[in-house]
């Protein structure tokens, strides 16, 4: 498992590596990889899951973003929902025009508009120069990175009225994130995301001005033996942040990888909320990382092996794709984690 989403009954659904599986509040699992309907079978690799407020899921393939629903019948049956086959390109206006190159993540609102990055890479030549990028490497990271174009990535919308855009600053310039590894919103309409790599941070764009602005951690502090540091938020460090989504009190959370925990910010603080596999010392792994392990009990004794895609469900319990170890983990709002399915 590696993305999840969660719908207003409390199901569960899972982006295997090949497929989608649907998890009951009970632990029945269906496999939907063959329901697809008109699009054929889903035995594919899928990028990101979300939910509407109508329970409509949306998943994509890296070139096109597909809805889901169950019809009168209960077959879950799929159609397109954006992009153009056959014709990858950056263009704005309706969906039935609209095009997206290389499709990665995807988050929605509180207003049920879609936020998803694509491609810088693929759209170099007509991005060209015309972008802004976060401002915390001391020799400009747009220098260093450029030539590896994909740390960079585009950042589209697609409102709930079927319109598609590509969020930009007042004066025109492209917003483009560096090595952004996981997406989300805040209650302010602030696009949240975390960065991994070299930049190691939980960063914050403002859709309205395109300020990039640190939410937690220390940008391009370590390019190697980074360290996990908790507390105060501007002195934190991480390792590897990936998949975040925030909660209902405003509170961020995501998945560190390569620590294999799950980590929370609030009230300026960071915390670890479930994980405690041991660190290895940089001599071990420049790059940074946590020795994998399989442990349900007490949150703060709980280890994981890769944890990937999060999704609240509506009692409160998290639910984490423990995705080396092959199941999806619970972890209950009084701080207990158990094996949901495997």
């Amino acid at each position: 498992p590696q993305y999840l989403a969660i719908d207003s009954m409390d199901n569960v659904f899972a982006a295997l590596q090949y497929g989608i599986i649907k998890i009951t509040p009970d632990g029945t699992i269906t496999n939907l990889t063959k329901q697809a309907g008109t699009i054929g079978d889903l035995d594919r690799k899928w990028s990101n899951l979300i939910v509407d407020s109508k329970d409509n899921l949306y998943a994509n393939d890296g070139k096109l973003i597909y809805r889901f629903t169950f019809d009168r019948t209960g077959k879950f049956v799929g159609s397109i929902y954006a992009g153009q086959q056959w014709s990858y390109k950056l263009e704005d206006g309706p969906l039935a025009t609209a095009g997206f190159n290389t499709i990665g993540l995807m988050t929605i609102d509180k207003n049920q508009d879609i936020y998803l990055t694509d491609s810088y890479k693929k759209n170099k030549a007509e991005i060209g120069d015309n972008f802004i990028t976060d401002s915390y490497y001391k020799n400009d990271p747009a220098k260093k990175y450029l030539k590896y174009a994909t740390h960079y990535s585009v950042i589209r919308k697609i409102s709930s009225s079927g319109m598609v855009s590509t969020i930009k600053t007042p004066d025109g310039k492209y917003i483009l994130p560096n090595d952004i590894s996981g997406i989300t919103t805040d209650d302010q309409g602030n696009i949240v995301y975390a960065a991994y790599g070299f930049a190691r941070f939980i960063g914050k764009i403002d859709p309205a001005t395109g300020t990039i602005s640190s939410i937690a951690g220390q940008p391009y502090k370590r390019e190697w033996c980074p360290v996990y540091t908790q507390g105060e938020s501007s002195k934190a460090e991480f390792v590897s942040p990936e998949t975040i989504i925030t909660n209902k009190k405003g509170e961020i959370l995501f998945t560190d990888q390569r620590l294999h925990r799950v980590i929370k910010i609030a009230n300026g603080r960071v915390t670890t909320l479930a994980g405690n596999n041991v660190i290895d010392p940089c001599a071990q792994n420049i790059g940074g990382r946590a020795q994998e392990g399989y442990q349900d009990g007490k949150a703060l004794a709980a280890l994981f092996n890769f944890p990937k895609g999060i999704a609240f469900d509506s009692k409160g319990n998290l639910f984490i794709a423990d995705m080396n170890n092959h199941c999806i983990r619970k972890l209950t709002p009084d701080g207990m984690v158990t094996t949901f399915a495997k």
